[in-house]
């Protein structure tokens, strides 16, 4: 069920770089599956915006509030920083059909900058269900680690393997420099994807080199978040035709997709 209400804002705050958190608090999402995302009205009920909401993933579920991590780019999610512990704020959510699935005995999930908050709340379940796993987070430089503090907290600090370009942090290099020895040792694996485009376009090229089922959770611009607008298309190459992300999405699987 989809839920449009409004939810009292337990946090928000700066993280690192350009990065916030917003945690509220939001009973009727305890249940949002893992891959699901939220629409968020920037601004209160009383300040004209003529923008839509903003789409962020779903990061975490703790008890009954949710976390929302999100990066300052424009006038929405500037506008977002300004409100306030104790005010409520419009979500619709949980949004998407198509989540991660649940029935590889093994999983490797990528996660690139702000990406990594599209797979922390499946780690979290596969974790829960006691199901293998490995996770990698990479960033260009330590200022960036916006999920570290998370990570350490929710106990995942053996789970997850950190790269920074500039190895101010973690491991040097990219996401994908171990990427085919990880998949060498775990050959029934598969993969959970989520970050900037050129990334999951260079793990896919690993996937298909290995032979690697490979889930991407798709970063888009969206308008409504329910397929009307039909603004966050992508190509289905298997059906030589054209999917939403936030309908169809916002998972797909990535060795049928060209975006």
């Amino acid at each position: 069920m989809i839920f449009d209400e409004k939810y009292t804002i337990v946090e928000n705050r700066h993280i690192s770089g350009i990065t916030w958190l917003l945690r509220v608090k939001a009973p009727q999402l305890r249940d949002a599956p893992a891959g699901s995302f939220a629409m968020v009205r920037a601004t209160p009920d009383y300040v004209y915006d003529p923008m839509m909401r903003r789409a962020f993933a779903i990061a975490d579920i703790q008890d009954d509030e949710i976390l929302l991590f999100y990066d300052v780019y424009g006038k929405g999610t500037a506008m977002l920083t300004e409100r306030k512990e104790g005010e409520t704020v419009s979500i619709l959510a949980p949004l998407g059909r198509n989540f991660f699935p649940e029935d590889h005995n093994h999983y490797i999930l990528v996660g690139g900058g702000i990406g990594f908050a599209g797979l922390s709340l499946f780690m979290r379940r596969l974790k829960e269900k006691g199901k293998s796993f490995r996770a990698i987070y990479g960033v260009r430089r330590k200022e960036q680690l916006s999920m570290l503090d998370w990570i350490k907290e929710n106990g995942f600090e053996n789970d997850v393997i950190i790269y920074t370009e500039d190895g101010s942090y973690g491991e040097k290099g990219l996401v994908t420099r171990d990427l085919k020895e990880l998949i060498a040792e775990y050959p029934d694996t598969a993969l959970a994807v989520c970050g900037p485009k050129g990334m999951m376009r260079a793990v896919m090229e690993v996937a298909r080199e290995t032979g690697t089922p490979a889930y991407l959770s798709l970063e888009s611009k969206m308008a409504c978040g329910f397929g009307i607008c039909i603004g966050c298309v992508v190509k289905n190459t298997e059906k030589d035709s054209y999917v939403r992300v936030c309908y169809e999405g916002p998972v797909f699987d990535g060795h049928k997709i060209q975006f």
